[in-house]
Order: structure tokens, then C-alpha cells, then sequence
């Protein structure tokens, strides 16, 4: 109960820094659609004494609607699927994987994938789409052997890996935070913040990008636990039309991702209580 209190006070310290978005709606020359699913492949259950479970979120419009994950098992549509109308709408994905003392344990895979199609149907314009990844990651490894691995990854056709977050905390080895060693051994490491990114469409052009959410870890003796917690939303945050320029009409509101991540942290409460 400790962990999960100090979760949510790092969300709530999150959400006054989280950025706002531009409201209004998609241009109707572009089509956007998205996912969020858990990969039923190559996820694997857990054994001993570790859980793990998840909440997808998919927001249409401004409405939200959620997949619990228990383990490997779904309660709500897998995949979300959804074409998106609103700046602010987005996919997102938080995960938990943790153990607790009294058995060899492991969270083999855990792993959920993100994704976004686009197409411009005008035959003159050229768009230029703004996209908005908020992300919180954080793992924590405790006992004389065990580690925790959690990370996301957003990719494209263009460039193989256009943003990582990747935490590795490791009570026998040393811990590792973005691809760099550090000099501890299961430390309590977190990454947090939003990347910005855009991509431009040619009239009748099409593309994609993906985002990857994935955590492992193991407990190796009875003594030893591990603690993931991680979560992305990416949202579609405005769109410039580079042939035909108007000038912006810009009405800040609260960013999806705050009320994305509240929603979370207290089914992640309520789940742990009931637990």
C-alpha cells in the first residue's frame, strides 16, 4: 500500500506540470485511427508470487472507453480500436508488474503495443499533424537477487526508434536508466515528462507510427521482489494546413493525459486494495 501511495503522489506532482491541449476538431480532409492492445503473443503469465495487470484506454470525442487486463486475461475489447475526431483524443496504456516475498517469482513478459494510421484525402493540401506522447515510468528491485526491467518505445517508418524510455533496476547487477549503467544496485528509478513530435502529409499521402509498452522482471530467492509501473497516452494535440495557412484559433484545456492518469491511478488503488 506504501508503493501505491507513493505512485499516485508522483502522479499528482505530474499533473501540474502536464501540458495543455488545443481544442476544436480534425480537419476533415485527415483520417487518424488508433489502438492500443495487449500482445497475446508474446505476453507470457506470471508464476509465484508476482501479478500483473493493466488498464487501455482509448478517448474518442472526449469519451473514454477502458480494457482491464488481469494477468493475461481482457475484461473490455483487445484490440481498442477507434478513428479519432477531437484534438485531445489519443490511446494510452498503464501497466503494474510487482511481486512479493515467499516464492521464486517472474513477470515474463508483459507487453502492449500502440498504434496510428493516418490519411490525408484532400488532392491539394498539405498537413502538418502535432502528436503529444505523456509518459510515467518508474521500477524498483529489492532483496538480495532480483530485477525489473520496464520501458517504451515509439517508432516509425523513418526512424527506428524515435523515443525510448527504458529502466532496468537490478539488485545483483547494476542498474541501467535510457541505455546508460549507473553506478547503483536496485535503486528506485523513474522517467517522466511528454515528447513532442509531428508528422507531415502530402495531399493523398497516408503513414503510420507505433509505440511499444513492455516490462519483465524476476525475484531469484524467497526474500527477494520487484515493483513496474508504467504508463503512456498519446493523443493528437493540433494540425496546420501548409497549403492553405488560417490563422490559429487556439482554446487551452485540461490535457487528456491528467484525466487519463487520475482515472488510472485510482483503478490501480482500488485494485490493490481489494487485493
Amino acid at each position: 500500500m506504501r508503493k501505491v501511495l507513493r505512485f499516485c503522489s508522483i502522479l499528482c506532482a505530474f499533473s501540474l506540470i502536464a501540458p495543455t491541449v488545443t481544442a476544436g476538431l480534425i480537419p476533415l480532409d485527415i483520417s487518424i485511427t488508433g489502438n492500443a492492445e495487449l500482445d497475446t503473443t508474446y505476453s507470457a503469465s506470471t508464476t509465484g508470487n508476482a501479478s500483473q495487470n493493466a488498464d487501455m484506454s482509448l478517448v474518442i470525442g472526449g469519451g473514454t472507453t477502458l480494457t482491464s487486463i488481469a494477468n493475461l486475461t481482457p475484461t473490455g475489447a483487445n484490440p481498442l480500436t477507434g478513428t479519432f475526431t477531437d484534438f485531445g483524443d489519443g490511446v494510452g496504456v498503464s501497466a503494474i508488474g510487482s511481486s512479493t516475498a515467499g516464492a521464486i517469482s517472474e513477470v515474463p513478459d508483459f507487453i502492449f503495443d500502440m498504434g496510428f494510421s493516418l490519411f490525408n484525402s484532400s488532392a491539394t493540401d498539405t498537413y502538418q499533424i502535432f502528436f503529444e506522447l505523456a509518459f510515467l515510468n518508474f521500477a524498483d528491485a529489492d532483496g538480495p537477487d532480483a530485477y525489473i526491467d520496464a520501458e517504451i518505445n515509439l517508432l516509425n517508418t523513418l526512424i527506428p526508434e524515435l523515443f525510448a524510455s527504458d529502466l532496468t533496476s537490478d539488485t545483483f547487477y547494476n542498474d541501467s536508466k535510457n541505455g546508460t549503467d549507473l553506478p547503483t544496485s536496485g535503486a528506485a528509478l523513474s522517467d517522466n515528462g511528454t515528447f513532442l513530435f509531428d508528422i507531415t502529409l502530402a495531399a493523398g499521402a497516408s503513414d503510420n507510427f507505433s509505440a511499444l509498452l513492455k516490462m519483465d522482471g524476476k525475484a531469484f530467492d524467497n526474500s527477494s521482489i520487484f515493483n513496474a509501473r508504467t504508463s503512456a497516452f498519446i493523443s493528437i494535440v493540433g494540425a496546420d494546413n501548409l497549403t492553405n495557412t488560417q490563422p490559429p484559433s487556439q482554446v487551452p484545456e485540461p490535457s487528456t493525459f491528467i484525466l487519463f492518469f487520475i482515472a488510472m491511478a485510482l483503478l490501480q488503488v482500488k485494485r490493490k486494495i481489494n487485493n
